[in-house]
């Protein structure tokens, strides 16, 4: 939801809770514009204040305030204690690292009662000068960026207008740079509006100090209560009243009611299995000095803090404060995270990691995620969302506790991420195209997932990508390399999607051809590509279904399939189907095993006014792969269109029905040429990899004599492999293409591979 603000709570961009950094992150706090404040007391052994930063304190609070350590005397000057400057010091340091903002928090005097000192100050305008130059100066030191009154409180009309005057003094001092707070009771006193001085919009922000409240529960003794005594301080004025923008609950991080204060952290070590909904705890904890004691303490609840933080932003109250920071836990059950998290939740800001940024990582963690199934939790209850918090779904990209992530999840964080003026990174879940599905030959650009009539992806979370190599494939002959080493699995329909009836769609994807293939004219065209059914993801029905399918599509300008490659894996079968040609040819042949990987490849055969024809062959693992342009080459299966069937072939696709998955390398396409005339062939780079090392010397040896066009190892182009290529590759061992190139002045390969594929119609000749 959107949040009111008024100038009293943000005068200026200062106060909105650090702002973006460029366009690729924002503070959450100020996308959610929603605030945790923690103080930090004087009394915090210096050892803990110095290990916060380690022990994740700082977390999920967007500010800090530093509690008694510098204490005032009467005259306005300031004395800070010894544990105060190194508090302050550390202090100082981790708001740095941190990217917290820093206040101080003045209670404790020194020399006098708290009293005396403070009406010496407030009452005496020399006093309230000087102690707001020494104020100023303080902050100035510890780059501050507020300062919270914590006289609980005046008890005159007197007293509480110069308290007033002192606020209205430190307000005129900072200008819009800074923030001035105040600390008041659950229950307000009536003298504090009384004068002509009073004016609540002095106040940035009032902490109302009523803790193990809840937000609301038909008494008295609640904050929706407490919040109304604030806002009923209006005999000046309503205009002068306190205002929700400024009023923030309370949250008690320690136990109360019981033989000593036990902290929150102690109690759930105690019990790490704290109910949610536990308001007390029974049982035996160490206090604050150490001392072990039995007893019964009540506690706030994390259901109540949820309530205290949908409380104030239902009433566009700022935020939350916590009194202590460092009496809380610090893993799930840290009551800052449990509110931090629900702050984010309920204002809808993808703040996925809680780390208090919205940028790239938290955009990256969800894409990395897509696909995976946290499990169902819901929402919509006190107990579904305490499950929904405990099993990570938010920080695994379920952002509604359906249980899935998947496209719904990715669009809705790109829409946040465009509303917030934030750039998304370069990711399928978002742009739509594979970032790392590359190595592509004879294509253009990147491969597209698939969208539907209405522009939106197509469920991206069914394929994964994976590094180069990833497909693992060993066979012999010169045409055993002849492929792309990228891969992506693309998955089945899961047990969790079955169960709710999701996912059933098809499965696609495709990119443009680098030169469309007509079928019209004469020519070869040869596409190559390793693929994998798996079984071990599939359900039992899966298992037996017919309709485990995966298609190498060759579609025209429209989009329309004209023929494909299908791969049928219950069947194990691979076949040709002529989809636009009827009276096209369709067979096919056996041989597509399950959990073994194959080298696919195929022929696109152009005959200008005559049949045309497609064909495929299957090869295994430990296959001899010779020269597939060659007369020679055996190939499975052949299939004729009619000789009035003349497409212009613009794209590739792919597509898999939702019963099977499939690992796929990426697909070269090309002339013989493109396969085996390698422009790096003459240098010695035989496979084409951009280096001279071993590998060439073993696609040279396999290929030593013989003879005929497009060989990968012929570095002299006389039509044969022999010692004259064995002695190219000789002198430029150990060397990358590009070098050879140019020291040489030989083209680089990608230059070739561009002038080889644009020259398709010199070189392509029917066989």
């Amino acid at each position: 939801m959107k949040l009111v603000r008024l100038a009293i709570c943000a005068v200026a961009v200062a106060f909105c809770v650090k702002t973006a950094l460029a366009d690729t992150a924002i503070s959450a706090w100020d996308a959610a514009e929603f605030r945790i404040w923690g103080f930090v007391p004087d009394w915090t052994p210096q050892s803990q204040v110095t290990s916060f930063s380690s022990d994740g304190v700082y977390d999920h609070v967007s500010d800090v305030l530093y509690f008694g350590g510098v204490r005032p005397t009467s005259s306005g000057n300031l004395v800070t204690t010894s544990a105060g400057a190194q508090h302050l010091s550390k202090l100082k340091a981790h708001a740095a690292t941190h990217d917290f903002r820093l206040h101080m928090s003045m209670f404790t005097v020194s020399g006098g009662s708290v009293d005396d000192v403070w009406n010496s100050i407030v009452g005496n305008s020399t006093n309230r000068a000087n102690f707001v130059s020494n104020v100023v100066n303080l902050m100035d030191t510890y780059d501050m960026s507020g300062f919270n009154l914590d006289w609980e409180r005046p008890s005159t009309d007197t007293e509480w207008a110069n308290y007033t005057q002192l606020a209205k003094d430190l307000k005129a001092a900072f200008g819009t740079a800074r923030e001035v707070s105040v600390d008041d009771f659950g229950f307000s006193d009536s003298d504090w509006d009384d004068t002509p001085v009073f004016d609540a919009r002095t106040y940035d922000q009032l902490f109302i100090m009523g803790y193990h409240y809840p937000a609301d529960n038909g008494t008295n003794l609640d904050y929706e209560s407490f919040a109304a005594y604030k806002r009923n301080l209006t005999d000046q004025g309503v205009e002068k009243a306190f205002v929700n923008e400024q009023l923030v609950p309370g949250i008690g991080t320690w136990g109360t009611d019981g033989p000593a204060t036990v902290s929150l952290k102690n109690i759930v070590a105690a019990n790490p299995n704290l109910p949610a909904d536990a308001t007390t705890f029974t049982g035996s904890v160490r206090d604050l000095n150490g001392t072990l004691r039995t007893g019964t303490w009540t506690i706030e609840s994390r259901y109540q803090v949820r309530d205290k933080v949908q409380f104030a932003i239902d009433n566009n109250m700022p935020g939350v404060m916590s009194w202590t920071l460092h009496y809380d836990a610090t893993n799930e059950m840290s009551l800052h995270r449990v509110a931090h998290h629900y702050a984010i939740f309920a204002t809808q800001t993808p703040d996925l990691n809680l780390d208090g940024l919205v940028d790239q990582q938290d955009a990256n963690i969800l894409a990395d995620h897509m696909g995976s199934v946290p499990g169902w939790t819901g929402t919509n209850t006190l107990a579904r969302f305490e499950n929904f918090y405990m099993r990570g779904n938010w920080e695994q990209g379920d952002h509604d506790g359906n249980g899935f992530v998947r496209q719904d999840d990715a669009d809705w964080l790109a829409d946040r991420f465009t509303a917030l003026g934030l750039t998304l990174p370069d990711r399928l879940a978002y742009t739509g195209t594979f970032e790392n599905f590359a190595d592509g030959r004879g294509t253009t650009g990147r491969w597209l997932g698939g969208r539907d009539t209405g522009g939106a992806l197509e469920e991206t979370g069914n394929f994964t990508q994976h590094t180069a190599g990833y497909l693992s494939y060993t066979a012999t002959g010169i045409g055993a390399a002849m492929h792309s080493t990228a891969a992506i699995t693309i998955r089945n329909q899961n047990a969790a999607e079955r169960y709710d009836q999701l996912n059933t769609a098809p499965r696609t994807m495709e990119i443009p051809l680098e030169t469309p293939i007509d079928l019209g004219t004469d020519g070869e065209q040869y596409f190559t590509m390793l693929v994998r059914q798996n079984t071990d993801p599939l359900l039992s029905n899966q298992l037996s279904s017919p309709n485990r399918e995966l298609a190498l599509q060759f579609l025209d300008a429209a989009g329309d399939n004209q023929f494909d490659i299908a791969l049928h894996g219950q069947q194990q079968q691979i076949s040709i189907r002529s989809q636009a040609d009827s009276s096209g040819e369709d067979v096919s042949t056996t041989g597509f095993a399950p959990d073994t990987t194959f080298m696919l490849v195929g022929r696109i055969a152009g005959n200008g006014a005559g049949e045309n024809s497609i064909s495929a062959a299957l090869l295994p693992a430990g296959a001899n792969i010779g020269n597939f342009a060659s007369d020679s080459f055996a190939w499975d299966i052949t299939a004729n269109n009619s000789a009035d069937f003349n497409p212009v072939i613009t794209k590739l696709g792919l597509q898999s029905l939702y019963e099977g998955s499939f690992t796929v390398s990426n697909v070269w396409i090309g002339t013989a040429a493109d396969y085996f005339a390698l422009p790096s062939a003459a240098i010695g780079d035989f496979n084409g990899d951009g280096l001279v090392d071993l590998a060439d010397y073993s696609v040279w040896r396999n290929s030593l004599g013989i003879s005929g066009d497009y060989l990968p190892a012929d570095a002299d182009g006389n039509g044969t492999v022999d010692a004259g290529d064995y002695a190219v590759w000789k002198l430029n061992f150990g060397t990358s293409a590009a070098a050879v190139a140019q020291a040489t002045g030989v083209p680089e390969p990608h230059t070739l591979v561009l002038v080889a594929i644009a020259a398709v119609g010199l070189v392509a000749r029917r066989r």
